[in-house]
């Protein structure tokens, strides 16, 4: 196929953030389509026959649509010819690849994100929703230092997940770490684990790091701000990121 693959992006989305580090890391020519989830833009019609689920990332090459952050960025590698070098080399080391990836949605964005993010950050900042309760609170926390543990152990004497190698997981992984800097303990929370810190910095050295997360970075301040408020429709998410893209 010739024609460009667009990727329908949010920079303010965790899975979106990471198909995206990936191809500029990469070095694979894309176009962006940004679909603000805070302006509805998933809900259009011209979206959902991209993902009919309406959600960020999704792609279209041609008449192929496809969703899933995971699932894009194993095509684009593949048809730029860079799989092995994102997703493994061979059957082990693509074997690693697919531990890490499962333990990814099982652990990592279950637990920090869907479990403790999205209810007890976000949606309060964009949409004025309650936090949960103290207790509540504790317990999303108590699981999220536990699952930090098991991922700073999995760091140990290694620079990357899967070894001397950035791959595909790393950028998974920490663009979802990067969503907790709303939080107001995150660097009390995150300096309990100086595995995790190494790796962080590590990614924050890639070349691609500044331009993938330099709206989510302008925004971060923003939301700390509000201490736990709103500023009412959500919309100025979008209108502050588009201050720096």
């Amino acid at each position: 196929m010739s024609d460009k693959v667009i990727i329908f992006h949010d920079p303010t989305s965790e899975p979106s953030r990471a198909v995206y580090w990936l191809a500029l890391e990469a070095g694979i020519d894309i176009e962006v389509q940004y679909t603000w989830l805070t302006r509805g833009d998933h809900m259009s019609e011209e979206f959902l026959e991209v993902n009919p689920l309406h959600q960020v990332p999704a792609m279209r090459h041609g008449d192929f649509c496809l969703s899933e952050a995971t699932a894009i960025m194993n095509y684009l590698t593949d048809i730029n010819g860079c799989s092995d070098k994102w997703f493994g080399r061979d059957v082990k080391s693509k074997a690693v690849m697919n531990k890490h990836l499962s333990w990814y949605h099982t652990n990592l964005r279950k637990v920090l994100t869907l479990d403790y993010f999205l209810p007890a950050l976000l949606m309060p900042a964009y949409l004025g929703f309650d936090r949960p309760s103290e207790a509540e609170i504790i317990s999303k926390l108590e699981a999220i230092h536990t699952m930090f543990s098991s991922l700073d152990k999995m760091l140990e004497g290694k620079p990357y997940l899967c070894g001397d190698e950035v791959s595909a997981a790393d950028l998974l992984y920490v663009s979802d770490i990067f969503a907790l800097e709303i939080d107001s303990n995150y660097q009390h929370i995150i300096q309990q684990y100086p595995n995790i810190v190494a790796w962080i910095e590590r990614l924050k050295a890639l070349p691609s790091y500044e331009q993938c997360n330099r709206a989510w970075n302008y925004v971060v301040p923003q939301i700390l701000a509000l201490d736990g408020g709103t500023k009412g429709t959500p919309e100025w998410i979008k209108t502050e990121c588009e201050k720096v893209l």
